[in-house]
């Protein structure tokens, strides 16, 4: 009997341990002010968090179209300055209407009774001028950018059609799906763009026009009265490529894969015009240039170099870089005649992009 009454005892002990427990979690107060808002293959859940220290998070739960239940974490800091948190919910093919229960939960884990609201998402096949809709177009160098938004969930192709630089028709297809931008290049001249939009799922097509004026840098442009450097085919812990077919004589992309990348460029065809080196350029980290002067017939040799620091560029614009190098060509007695050539030594480590063009001598102002 006695063994029965402490087994009882130490039952009741437990049970109230844990309810203590419970409620050393504390108390938090439900969202409020919650209500839904139709989107692309979404719906737009609003609400307003509980004013107290201890939320945390809310707990979006609901049944997906196969029946699955589906939970969603909310934090409190994604609430803006009044308290108004926004979520989208997405991912859904048909236009039914589907229940949402949001609980706010406390940081030591105590959780609202739940909130309980119905939405109804948008139908997909309006995707595509809903992206169409957010498509808007900036001037590059000898280019442009095209940006669009896509937070739907759904996937949707662009197409972009335009005449280049050389009056040649160009259709350019992108992958809409996401957020993003993408450029088109050879551009001169105020050019028109026409902006198809289609579901990746087919259907029909809708379209905007635009137009964009590049911008048209001097630097940007050949001038058949200047010698630009030309690299060799092949360099040292580097890869080189002229990807640009608006620019195949005198545009590189260069991607150095180990310390010490190098390449040399081709001799000189005529002498020198001036001490000032001259080039467009882009480059994922800064790095430092180190340039070898180099005699006709001869190579690299320790001791006559210099190096200068290339500022990192990766803003999607070309830009200049210039650096008079009179005083270094008199120390190392480099006259830059016919044949003399110089060696490029780009940085001290891989896995660095520099994309370079127009390379070239001019008198320094």
């Amino acid at each position: 009997m006695k063994k029965h009454i402490l087994f009882l005892m130490l039952v009741s002990l437990l049970a109230f341990s844990c309810k203590d427990d419970d409620d050393n979690k504390g108390f938090v107060d439900p969202v409020a002010n919650v209500t839904t808002k139709p989107f692309i293959g979404s719906v737009i859940l609003s609400w307003t968090d509980p004013i107290s220290e201890d939320y945390y998070y809310t707990l979006i739960s609901y049944k997906n179209a196969e029946g699955e239940t589906v939970n969603k974490k909310v934090s409190r800091y994604s609430a803006d300055s009044t308290g108004l948190t926004t979520a989208t919910i997405s991912g859904f093919t048909d236009v039914n209407e589907y229940s949402f229960s949001l609980t706010a939960v406390s940081f030591e884990g105590a959780k609202s009774s739940p909130v309980t609201v119905s939405g109804i998402p948008q139908n997909t096949n309006e995707a595509k001028d809903y992206v169409l809709g957010t498509v808007s177009v900036k001037p590059a160098n000898m280019g442009a950018t095209i940006s669009w938004e896509n937070i739907s969930g759904v996937g949707v192709n662009l197409s972009l059609s335009y005449k280049d630089q050389n009056g040649v028709n160009q259709n350019l297809g992108v992958d809409a799906s996401q957020t993003g931008s993408t450029m088109i290049t050879g551009l001169l001249a105020k050019t028109n763009i026409t902006v198809s939009a289609q579901n990746a799922s087919g259907g029909d097509k809708s379209e905007i026009a635009l137009a964009v004026e590049p911008k048209i840098d001097p630097d940007d442009l050949i001038d058949p009265s200047v010698e630009y450097l030309t690299f060799k085919a092949s360099g040292t812990r580097l890869t080189i490529s002229q990807p640009n077919v608006y620019n195949p004589l005198y545009e590189y992309k260069i991607i150095t894969t180990a310390n010490d990348p190098y390449i040399a460029t081709n001799g000189l065809k005529k002498a020198k015009v001036g001490t000032m080196l001259v080039f467009r350029y882009k480059t994922t980290s800064e790095f430092t240039l180190e340039l070898y002067w180099c005699n006709s017939g001869g190579g690299a040799a320790g001791g006559r170099s210099t190096r200068v620091t290339v500022p990192k560029n990766q803003s999607g614009d070309w830009e200049t870089f210039t650096h008079d190098y009179s005083a270094d060509m008199s120390t190392h007695k480099w006259a830059g005649s016919i044949g003399d050539f110089v060696r490029f030594d780009c940085g001290d480590s891989g896995g660095v992009t520099i994309e370079i063009r127009n390379i070239n001598f001019r008198v320094a102002q």
